[in-house]
């Protein structure tokens, strides 16, 4: 039987459900016609197991919030042991369903339009991923709500809700904005989970463990240099770390498989973008703003990778910079974790190690969430601490990691990348040295000599190309992955995690 045809039975289902459809639209300018066009496709017409017994007539899934408050829910094997929820009644369901899409960040634009303009309401719910989007058909979904809707007319139960409402003096929308009290809301699910602290999370619940480091260093399991880390997760929820988040890429790839991309502003003008790669689900759109501790998809193990877990990739761009820097991202979750007092830390495999320990004891965070100071270098050379290591190829591949890949990868030549990356190593340590004066005024005799002879200099660097081993230059410096390019990187059969 089609799902466009008109006949009896499709009538006998609209019929039936139309009274709760416009209750929901005058409560809160949801289409009456969007939402029976929607209770027709995922109940099968009323006929699925799940709207039969659980009287779930949307699908929606029950979260780990849901759950965990003792709300019923079911959990099908005949879909793939998913939790759904289960209600008391069809009213009940129809409810949940407004609330879901009111409380969901994801379909705020959809509120933007009037609660009769069906057509804009079916499209902005299929953009923001309520269903299935096949690459070949993206709109499949808002294009069966339409058909659904013109081939029975259902455009009439829109007008009868609006003029209802027009009778008994009601507002369209009328109820937006309040709560209620036999439901989770869907804000409280986004964030059930998370640990959310003031504007700030973690990207995961629970214990963090990272199994792969930043850059190539004995936190790096592998031969290579990392451009992001590795946290223990099997297809758990991923979730934004701050609030006000931009989302500004949501794709796949062979490489880094399905990903997310979220920036964030902050009030001294730099930036953080925040990478989430490998992932099962995503559930967010471009131009979506997230809070922290908000959904924005589920780990998992597509792409490049061989076993689920979240690569975790972070960027900076300094007030006044026009390109984003990787860094490590535990620097990053340090502060964010001093900045929103999180309780938790991230864990070295196999250890058990406080990854975080030190990189919290030096970080400060004044009232405006800007970052006071870096961590502070002890008797050591700062490379020689971010890498663990005193071998100057650690510290080159440190170096290689930490500039983002483009410009390396794309040297005139071997020499002159040499060169820059050990004027780099100079320039950096004495920038962010925080030692006695003397330690200060010595560096700067040390750069004042440095800049007047041109031939010391050439010695010293003639001295670090003799003794640079420049295959694994090469090697490092081609294994940078930048998500914003993955084409290109994908030609360079590049390894991401």
């Amino acid at each position: 039987m089609s799902i466009f045809l008109y006949d009896m039975e499709k009538q006998a289902f609209f019929e039936k459900y139309a009274p709760w459809a416009m209750e929901q639209q005058q409560k809160y300018g949801i289409p009456a016609s969007v939402t029976l066009a929607q209770a027709a496709i995922e109940s099968s017409w009323g006929e699925s197991s799940l709207s039969r017994e659980d009287k779930n007539m949307f699908g929606i899934h029950a979260t780990r919030g849901w759950v965990n408050s003792g709300k019923p829910y079911v959990e099908r094997n005949d879909m793939g042991m998913v939790k759904f929820c289960k209600y008391g009644s069809e009213a009940e369901s129809f409810e949940h369903h407004s609330r879901f899409l009111m409380e969901n960040q994801r379909y705020s634009r959809c509120f933007t339009y009037a609660s009769d303009d069906h057509a804009h309401w079916a499209q902005g719910i299929c953009d923001a991923g309520y269903a299935y989007r096949p690459p070949d058909n993206p709109d499949r979904y808002a294009k069966t709500i339409e058909a659904i809707i013109n081939g029975n007319h259902l455009e009439r139960y829109d007008q009868m809700a609006i003029a209802d409402a027009r009778q008994k003096g009601l507002d369209i929308g009328y109820m937006r904005g309040q709560t209620t009290d036999f439901l989770v809301s869907a804000a409280q699910q986004e964030h059930a989970g998370a640990a959310v602290s003031g504007n700030y999370a973690f990207p995961l619940s629970g214990e963090l463990v990272m199994t792969d480091g930043f850059g190539k260093s004995p936190t790096s399991y592998r031969g290579h240099t990392h451009n992001g880390i590795d946290l223990r997760a099997n297809h758990v929820d991923v979730f934004a770390t701050e609030d006000d988040g931009k989302v500004v890429g949501v794709g796949s790839d062979a490489v880094s498989g399905k990903y997310v991309i979220v920036v964030y502003d902050r009030p001294d003008g730099s930036k953080w973008r925040v990478s989430y790669c490998h992932l099962s689900e995503q559930d967010v759109s471009v131009g979506d703003t997230v809070t922290a501790g908000m959904k924005v998809g589920v780990s998992g193990n597509t792409g490049n990778s061989t076993a689920p877990h979240l690569h975790l990739t972070v960027k900076r761009q300094e007030a006044g910079e026009d390109s984003f820097k990787a860094v490590d991202p535990l620097g990053y979750l340090a502060e964010i974790a001093v900045a929103g007092r999180l309780e938790g830390t991230v864990t070295k495999k196999g250890t058990g190690e406080d990854l975080l320990a030190d990189l919290k004891q030096n970080i400060r965070i004044d009232d405006a969430g800007r970052r006071q100071a870096e961590a502070v270098m002890d008797d050591d050379s700062l490379l020689a601490s971010r890498s663990q290591s005193s071998d100057p190829k650690d510290w080159l591949g440190l170096l290689l990691a930490s500039q983002g890949g483009e410009g390396a990868s794309q040297s005139a030549g071997i020499s002159g990348l040499i060169s820059t990356l050990f004027m780099g190593v100079i320039a950096l340590a004495m920038q962010l040295d925080h030692g006695e004066s003397q330690q200060q005024e010595d560096s700067q005799h040390r750069m004042t000599a440095l800049s007047d002879s041109q031939e010391d200099r050439a010695t010293v660097i003639e001295r670090r190309r003799n003794c640079a081993d420049v295959n694994a230059l090469r090697q490092n410096a081609s294994l940078n992955f930048d998500i914003d390019y993955p084409e290109e990187q994908q030609a360079n059969n590049v390894r991401l995690a």
